[in-house]
């Protein structure tokens, strides 16, 4: 494992705490009552690029 595995945890994290939270942040707060496609389109983003990295870094990618 490499760095780029404990990146992909970490997105990954940085999601589940953006799920509990109710917003996230793009290129400014994104709140999931006030925007809710731009919300999980991000939340999803951010879950599939921490997945990827995390993949990769395993070799399976």
């Amino acid at each position: 494992m490499d760095i780029w595995f404990y990146v992909g945890i970490g997105l990954i994290l940085w999601a589940i705490k953006d799920l509990f939270m109710g917003y996230t942040y793009l290129w400014e707060p994104v709140a999931r009552d006030e925007n809710p496609g731009l919300y999980w389109f991000t939340l999803a983003v951010w879950s599939l690029i921490g997945i990827g990295t995390m993949g990769y870094s395993m070799g399976y990618l």
